[in-house]
């Protein structure tokens, strides 16, 4: 399928593929295989969804950046930044200080 091709598809295609990924990254994870999930496919289906976040962000309010029921945990969370940080060549005060400097995707804070 062409990029031209997906342009035009439903939402609700968008929709089943993200739950058919969740699905199948739950499974791996709670099958402890791991190993079945190629590390391009992987990378490939992250950057795409970074990079779609990102625009979003940037385009208005950022969506929530966790589904209900994700199951993200803090250290997930820790993990994944700490890895994306040190592929893109960042420090975590470079981040810091790119965050006082900027509102685009920051989340309201819960307890306001």
């Amino acid at each position: 399928m062409s990029r031209s091709d997906t342009s035009q598809a439903d939402p609700s295609d968008f929709a089943a593929l993200a739950s058919d990924i969740a699905a199948r990254c739950a499974e791996a994870i709670d099958a402890d295989r791991l190993d079945d999930i190629p590390d391009d496919s992987l990378g490939q289906v992250f950057a795409s969804v970074v990079r779609l976040f990102a625009a979003k962000a940037q385009a208005g309010p950022a969506p929530r950046p966790f589904g209900r029921n994700s199951g993200v945990t803090p250290t997930d969370v820790v993990i994944g930044c700490s890895a994306m940080l040190d592929a893109a060549g960042l420090a975590v005060f470079e981040l810091g200080a790119w965050q006082a400097m900027s509102q685009v995707g920051r989340q309201p804070n819960p307890r306001s």
